[in-house]
């Protein structure tokens, strides 16, 4: 029969006769502790047979567990350092009303649960109580270090007898196991991170405390573990030499991922300042709150601040978690380029992030134990979205090295995070792993995600300077196609002079009679004319480029300025297709007319120029009081082959043509030439087409009434 086993009646007796002045402990049995039988009647015979034998063996390990004693870790001159895994005993107070003279009654009476490893508890307001049991043996050297962590818990009370051997102990205050049963026989050492690192007995990273053993007798050491971080405790008992030996390579790693972390948080805010690049600048951020977060949850800068306060730390580390968190995700917005890829994704990352920064005042609080899982669940989620979108950017863009990157980085991520989460769950032991997986994990998916982003920006700066040389070459072509425009209109203005001399001179000379040929005289003088303006039109364009274009207002009646913009057409084939219908003819306004006439008369042109010949083309114009103020509003509508969407967006710039266009003559001017002077009187120019149903360009300028007050803010423009 069992230690415990035999504790059993006693332990009953014990918890009865202390239920008046003491929160109950209930010591569950082995039946107790077994998994539930219940068995879904509809599986097949063969998986109730499975899952029974796995419940029955889950229940024979849990029997097996609880039964065991605890052996107490057994130092020989051999040993250099050693876990105190399997070497314990566990009491979890969750109403935290025990003390430790309960907690010596309690054990006394086999209510601590013998454990084979430690397991991390997560985040829990529950008082962990441990009792570690150690043998030194014959020949062993006495003086031995007891290193406990992780850095960042608040709490590590450890109580330790203040007399150490068989022939110090007074029998009557031994248990039977020859453990002191008096809280006078120990001696209270607090350690932890709410101890200032200047009053800790030793100055290390994690919390150490040097011991004296008793030669072949056993002793006992109970610690009392409280914090608002997780839970994930460790210990290792070590020789004093091998102690320091081992504080070589852990000092080591833990300054080379610091000062990779700081350079590269160095490195990339000032190439993400020059750049002017937001993931760039993000990343950044995440690296600086890593940085910030193990230099803290690790215990440096206890070192390098020996006197801050406990909850200092405790807000250091909450606080640069959930800042990281909210720079991975605006970091993870500029990668996956949510803003136009996924809108409705990128507002819940906004969102997420925002609410990451509003839930910083918990890190000092109980709400921690909230907040915290609450941010870990969502960095969870965050990191397999990620991998999703990445592992399709990959799929997407089999050319583009970047994504490799983004989606290796990610994966190490989630292993990191995955492991870490299930050891502080308890899922797996909390000294699987010689560092922090999270931590490791961390440093190479910086370092992935680095090079990841040092290509894009490569990507990017190889994109910026192909455009700018095609914007460039866009620019000098554009300048020498002005300048010989320029040239070849100013050329064009004398051969035109002299035709309409002559055209002139023969009408004065009266040589001409007959009506037909006066009204072909009177054509060739308004075509004339017609091409003069064009000629001016040519030469004002780089004027309206640059902005000087000087408009010279005047007072004019709507009716009017429709009959002379559209005075050219008449006598012609031409006029017969026009439908033109003026609302308000004496309405006056106040304008540049001749400017205005030519944007109006390119409009017409264009419409009769592209739509059938037997096609009407409707001109209405007229006022609508809809809007402040009211509006002038001319409208030509055609019945072309309309335009693509796509191209609509693009008329007005200059030399664009639409496909509907083609083999039509052309040069893709009139239609920046009358956006802009449309532009200069205040208005604006909209066009609605539809493929093979035709077009409808519409001109709204502002109503001025003809006031005088509109002269100066149109010369001004």
């Amino acid at each position: 029969m069992t230690k415990d086993a035999k504790n059993g009646g006693a332990s009953g007796r014990w918890m009865q006769s202390r239920r008046g002045n003491l929160p109950a402990i209930r010591i569950r049995t082995p039946a107790e502790r077994r998994p539930s039988s219940f068995l879904p009647g509809h599986l097949p015979d063969f998986l109730r047979v499975l899952l029974g034998a796995a419940l029955l063996w889950l229940c024979a390990l849990g029997i097996a567990s609880a039964s065991a004693p605890v052996e107490p870790l057994r130092l020989e001159s051999s040993t250099a350092g050693a876990t105190l895994a399997g070497h314990f005993a566990r009491l979890v107070d969750p109403e935290r009303k025990l003390d430790f003279a309960d907690i010596l009654k309690a054990d006394a009476a086999g209510g601590m649960e013998p454990r084979s490893d430690f397991r991390g508890a997560g985040q829990t307001r529950d008082i962990h109580w441990y009792r570690f049991d150690l043998l030194r043996a014959p020949g062993a050297p006495a003086d031995w270090i007891l290193e406990m962590g992780e850095a960042y818990i608040d709490h590590l009370d450890l109580f330790v007898p203040k007399l150490m051997g068989p022939k110090s102990m007074d029998p009557k205050s031994m248990a039977a196991d020859g453990r002191p049963q008096s809280p006078d026989a120990y001696r209270l050492v607090r350690l932890g991170d709410f101890v200032p690192f200047s009053q800790r007995p030793m100055k290390t990273r994690l919390h150490a405390l040097p011991l004296t053993l008793p030669e072949g007798h056993p002793v006992s050491l109970y610690l009392r573990v409280d914090s608002i971080s997780a839970i994930r405790l460790s210990a290792r008992m070590w020789t004093p030499a091998a102690y320091a030996d081992h504080q070589t390579p852990d000092l080591l790693f833990q300054g080379l991922f610091l000062g990779v972390l700081g350079i590269l948080t160095l490195g990339y805010v000032a190439l993400g300042l020059l750049l002017r690049d937001g993931a760039l600048l993000a990343y950044t951020g995440y690296v600086a709150t890593v940085f910030c977060y193990y230099l803290f949850a690790n215990g440096i800068a206890a070192a390098l601040l020996p006197d801050m306060p406990g909850w200092a730390i405790n807000m250091m580390v909450g606080s640069s978690g959930f800042l990281g968190f909210a720079a991975a995700l605006i970091m993870w917005v500029y990668i996956l380029d949510l803003r136009s890829g996924a809108p409705w994704l990128r507002r819940c990352y906004q969102g997420l992030a925002l609410l990451s920064v509003l839930m910083l005042p918990t890190t000092v609080s109980p709400l921690y134990a909230l907040t915290n899982p609450v941010v870990t669940l969502s960095a969870l989620i965050v990191v397999v979205i990620a991998l999703v979108l990445t592992a399709r950017m990959v799929w997407l863009n089999p050319g583009d090295l970047s994504p490799r990157f983004y989606l290796a980085s990610t994966l190490v991520s989630l292993g990191g995070l995955l492991l870490t989460q299930m050891s502080l769950r308890g899922v797996l032991p909390a000294d699987f792993a010689v560092a922090d997986p999270y931590q490791i994990s961390s440093m190479l998916a910086v370092l992935v995600l680095g090079v990841g982003l040092a290509l894009r920006i490569g990507r990017l700066q190889s994109e910026r300077l192909r455009a700018r040389e095609e914007s460039a070459f866009a620019t000098k072509r554009a300048e020498e196609q002005r300048t010989f425009v320029a040239m070849l209109s100013h050329e064009f203005r004398t051969p035109l002079a002299s035709i309409d001399s002559a055209a002139q001179m023969i009408e004065l000379s009266g040589a001409v009679t007959a009506p037909a040929a006066l009204t072909r005289l009177e054509r060739i003088r308004n075509t004339t004319r017609k091409m003069v303006e064009l000629v001016e039109l040519f030469l004002s364009s780089d004027a309206l480029d640059q902005g000087a274009l000087a408009l010279k207002p005047e007072p004019v009646a709507l009716g009017q300025l429709m009959e002379e913009a559209l005075g050219g057409l008449t006598g012609t084939e031409a006029e017969d297709r026009l439908e033109v219908a003026v609302e308000t003819p004496d309405h006056p306004l106040l304008v540049d007319a001749p400017f205005l006439g030519v944007a109006i008369g390119n409009l017409v042109q264009n419409a009769l120029r592209y739509s059938p010949p037997e096609a009407p083309v409707r001109v209405t114009a007229g006022y609508d009081a809809a809007g402040d103020g009211g509006e002038i509003v001319i409208r030509i509508a055609d019945r072309g082959r309309g335009m693509a969407p796509e191209e609509v967006e693009r008329i007005g710039s200059i030399y664009f043509r639409a496909s509907s266009s083609r083999g039509t003559k052309g040069t893709g001017l009139g239609l920046y030439m009358t956006k802009k002077i449309v532009a200069a009187h205040g208005g604006i120019l909209t066009v609605e087409s539809t493929r093979e149903e035709g077009s409808v360009f519409t001109i709204r300028l502002p109503d001025d009434g003809g006031q005088p007050s509109a002269a100066g803010r149109l010369a001004a423009q």
